[in-house]
């Protein structure tokens, strides 16, 4: 049982009223009493309070939720006793979670239901439990809590935040696509992979025209190409400790897993294939595949992995890639490149590219620029003004290097990446370079 603020304030009428006695000059037999009354006064309220009944109780939650959205949680509380319960709910959801409306007040009538509901909000991806409820029953007289706990576990998963995929799902994609942010520079009708022939139209290339089903139909004929289908895309998911900053509400991995979902989604209606590894202490590989169950099966593969405080061995991830990757593919790997990882990435990347196309995405802190755009009014600012330009020429230097030797290099800000990677991607489907 838990004192509540009343029987407090009784007892410390009690007090006045001892003071009271005291200065009138009463027998003390009348404290006494008095002190007895309210003592078994509550002591009968706290019985009664044994004797009520626990609620039911049922929890209404999706049982997948994305990462940093808000959902509403119901929880549903059924009073089967003779006695209305006024009740004060606490839910017990993940550490993780952020939630606002809690805790709860209600009040429960005999035989009766009564719903309450409060907003979470995932911080982390994962699988989490909730574990139950916690219930402080008021005693009939209300001068007590009593505290009870219902076990009512839910469990649910937390994916990345795909927001973006399902806003794409309300287009028709075909062989344009139309992307924040992504370049569409094809002509109609170009690309490398024959898809059929069609009547002439104006702004077709003279080059286009297929001369002998011209002359065989009386009429122009175009051919019409597009871009080869039935390639594979890999992701080489970095999951170390680089990947642990952050920048806004989510960190450098997540922002990673978003932009390899879009690139996912707009490969998978190109007709090609997508599948990833990961490339910490724990490896995990999900070969590439095609369908519309695709990026469902990415989804579960990902949702739970998460960054480690530990250095990755870029040579040891890509040589296990290329000994299960035989077949050429588009290699993108998602990362956070420094100085210090010039060398094992130009080896990695160098074994990478005896069978692939590579594409190093290099996720690249916020508050780098910030600090580029800051004023400098004084010395501490000029220091860390003149200690970030040295860090990015380092790393810029790192990338030219891999530039030279034929690897892809996209350094952007986390907002940017998913649209670069896209656009590269794009540019090497038309180009036929795959």
């Amino acid at each position: 049982m838990i004192p509540r603020a009343s029987l407090l304030w009784l007892f410390a009428g009690v007090a006045g009223a001892a003071l009271l006695v005291a200065v009138v000059g009463l027998p003390g037999t009348v404290w006494v009493a008095v002190l007895g009354a309210v003592i078994g006064f509550a002591g009968l309220d706290a019985l009664f309070a044994t004797r009520l009944s626990v609620p039911g109780i049922e929890r209404k939650l999706p049982a997948s939720m994305s990462l940093m959205n808000w959902i509403d949680v119901g929880l549903s509380l059924s009073n089967r006793g003779d006695r209305a319960l006024r009740l004060r709910v606490f839910d017990h959801h993940p550490q993780a979670f952020d939630v606002e409306g809690l805790p709860r007040d209600v009040v429960v009538r005999p035989q009766h239901f009564a719903d309450v509901d409060y907003r979470a909000r995932p911080t982390q991806r994962g699988e989490f439990e909730f574990r139950g409820c916690e219930l402080r029953v008021v005693s009939p007289f209300g001068l007590w809590w009593r505290r009870r706990f219902v076990d009512v576990s839910s469990v649910v998963r937390v994916y990345p935040n795909y927001s973006t995929i399902s806003k794409l799902l309300a287009f028709e994609v075909d062989n344009k696509l139309q992307l924040t942010g992504v370049r569409m520079s094809r002509r109609r009708g170009e690309g490398i992979e024959f898809h059929q022939l069609r009547d002439y139209r104006e702004g077709d290339s003279m080059r286009a025209i297929d001369w002998k089903a011209t002359a065989r139909m009386s009429r122009p004929i175009t051919r019409e190409y597009q871009d080869e289908r039935d390639q594979q895309i890999v992701f080489l998911l970095d999951t170390g400790r680089r990947m642990l900053a952050k920048d806004a509400e989510l960190s450098h991995f997540d922002h990673a897993l978003n932009a390899m979902l879009l690139l996912s989604y707009v490969a998978l209606r190109q007709g090609d294939g997508a599948g990833v590894m990961t490339a910490g202490p724990q490896r995990s590989w999900l070969p590439p595949r095609k369908g519309v169950g695709t990026i469902n099966a990415i989804l579960n593969h990902v949702y739970d992995i998460n960054p480690q405080p530990v250095e990755v061995d870029y040579l040891s991830a890509a040589t296990e890639l290329a000994v299960r990757q035989r077949r050429r593919a588009l290699v993108v790997i998602l990362t956070n490149v420094r100085e210090e990882d010039s060398e094992s990435l130009l080896a990695a990347t160098g074994l990478l590219r005896r069978r692939h196309l590579v594409i190093l995405a290099s996720l690249r802190e916020g508050a780098l620029d910030d600090v580029l755009e800051h004023p400098v009014s004084s010395f501490d600012d000029a220091l860390r003004y003149a200690g970030a330009n040295q860090y990015l020429e380092a790393r810029q230097e790192s990338q030219d290097l891999l530039r030279a030797r034929g690897v892809f290099v996209e350094d952007c800000l986390c907002e940017h990446l998913p649209a670069a990677i896209t656009s590269r991607y794009l540019a090497i489907k038309r180009a036929g370079m795959l």
